[in-house]
């Protein structure tokens, strides 16, 4: 057994042990797949999202988003945090310019089977997605978040790394 799977079962017994809930940062499914640029502001002044705005044509963003569970280890809200704080901390101009968002989605909630589908994602991940015109056109999973949760500088490194990345595409 690797390292990583002892730290992956650690988890998840954490897990089950713990009875660990979802901390309710999700926005609701259907406002993502419809507009995930409007649904995360609407998110943030706790509005409702109006369907019918879609960005411009040629407008592109890019979208670190978090999948998860509803019931959740300590090791995934740890990581959910730190990217969340990463993300937010780092790229606070790329954010207030709409050119980066971060959209924390549960997969237990209905219509989430798409992103499940699209994204091939089961379980906590962070994926960052470019977006332009609306659709997804590359995404990449970043899953070495799981061998850096305990090591802060390595995992704010390589979540930079990798936004970065995207954004400069």
């Amino acid at each position: 057994m690797t390292p990583k799977t002892v730290t992956i079962l650690f988890f998840v017994l954490a897990a089950i042990i713990s009875g660990c809930k979802d901390n309710a940062t999700s926005i609701p499914v259907d406002q993502i797949k419809n507009n995930p640029i409007e649904a995360n502001k609407s998110s943030e002044e706790n509005n409702p999202v109006d369907t019918d705005v879609k960005p411009d044509e040629g407008y592109s963003t890019v979208i670190a988003y978090y999948f998860h569970r509803t019931i959740r280890c300590p090791g995934c809200l740890e990581i959910e945090a730190a990217a969340q704080r990463v993300i937010e901390t780092r790229f606070e101009n790329q954010i207030a310019n709409e050119k980066l968002m971060w959209i924390p989605l549960n997969l237990d909630e209905p219509g989430s089977e798409e992103f499940e589908k699209e994204f091939d994602v089961s379980v906590s991940t962070l994926v960052i997605a470019k977006v332009q015109d609306g659709n997804h056109t590359n995404y990449k999973k970043l899953e070495k978040v799981w061998d850096f949760i305990g090591d802060p500088v390595k995992f704010d490194e390589y979540v930079q790394t990798e936004v970065k990345e995207f954004l400069n595409e």
